[in-house]
């Protein structure tokens, strides 16, 4: 089965596509401008003015005749134009990178672009040209994109984050969970090791992922003293967001007939309070499956 995984994994990182392909992996400033920008292409409604964004990695150097920039904002308001709440929130995520204290931005004088230092001292160039509509990402981009910012946005610790895998291929002959997961593991488990799946409903999956996605946020709960209930999730939150997405675009992909489920799967609230491992949901259609798995352990 095909994985799938985000820009910035640590074991099995998802190279590149594209015209980015081929080339030494992004740092992770690099990373999550690239698939904001992706993702934004992806989720443009159709009346949006069309743009394009060419991107450049570690770009030849014009940094001494750029023009420093203290507010990336303002910027990208020239070429964006959205009306919609999730563009303006993700649009606001690309802009709270460029502003980041970890990067520096400077402009190209009379151009519309960006060129982005990293702690690292790799130079990203982006331009951000008008078009007719707006270019679509790379083809098979948008769930690495997806995964890349929820695993930037969500935390297990201090260390970990908390990281996503997706892995799909065809039904064929094998029938029931364990069989489809097992496909998906690098060691198969020995008889009587296999974990124990439960049909488990699309919005059950998609409760867990906006749990996982709570508790994940360390700004959501910064200013918590620990009395009252834990501070709820936005509904227009970016993570919040990206959780719908994610399942919103497997869900389309696999159209499947049947869903289960296994491990840290928090539908409920209270089950925060479960020893963290990885969750998984297999999803299967009628020619293809989905596995998805949710790692929270450390």
């Amino acid at each position: 089965m095909e994985r799938l995984t985000s820009y910035t994994d640590s074991w099995n990182r998802q190279p590149l596509p594209g015209p980015l392909a081929g080339g030494p992996p992004p740092t992770d400033p690099q990373a999550m401008v690239v698939s904001a920008l992706w993702l934004l292409a992806a989720w443009a409604p159709a009346a949006t003015p069309g743009w394009r964004a060419g991107i450049q990695l570690d770009a030849p150097a014009q940094w001494d005749a750029a023009e420093p920039v203290t507010d990336a904002g303002p910027l990208l308001a020239e070429r964006f134009s959205f009306t919609d709440v999730q563009s303006q929130t993700l649009q606001r995520y690309l802009t709270s990178e460029l502003n980041s204290q970890y990067v520096h931005v400077r402009r190209v004088p009379a151009d519309l672009t960006l060129l982005m230092r990293d702690w690292r001292d790799r130079t990203t160039r982006l331009t951000l040209q008008a078009a007719a509509s707006v270019e679509p990402p790379p083809e098979g981009s948008r769930l690495p994109c997806l995964m890349t910012l929820l695993s930037d946005l969500l935390w297990v610790n201090n260390n970990n984050p908390v990281t996503f895998r997706v892995h799909t291929g065809e039904r064929e002959e094998a029938t029931g969970a364990v069989s489809w997961w097992a496909r998906t593991r690098e060691d198969p488990p020995e008889d009587g090791d296999e974990p124990r799946f439960a049909p488990i409903a699309a919005g059950d999956v998609r409760a867990a992922l906006l749990n996982v996605a709570r508790g994940g946020l360390n700004d959501l709960g910064a200013d918590w003293d620990g009395d009252g209930d834990y501070p709820a999730l936005p509904d227009d939150h970016i993570a919040a967001l990206l959780s719908h997405d994610l399942l919103d675009v497997l869900l389309e992909r696999v159209r499947p007939v049947e869903l289960h489920g296994t491990g840290f799967l928090p539908v409920d609230w209270d089950q925060q309070d479960e020893e963290p491992e990885v969750g998984v949901v297999v999803l299967a259609g009628e020619h293809e499956v989905a596995v998805l798995d949710i790692d929270v352990s450390c």
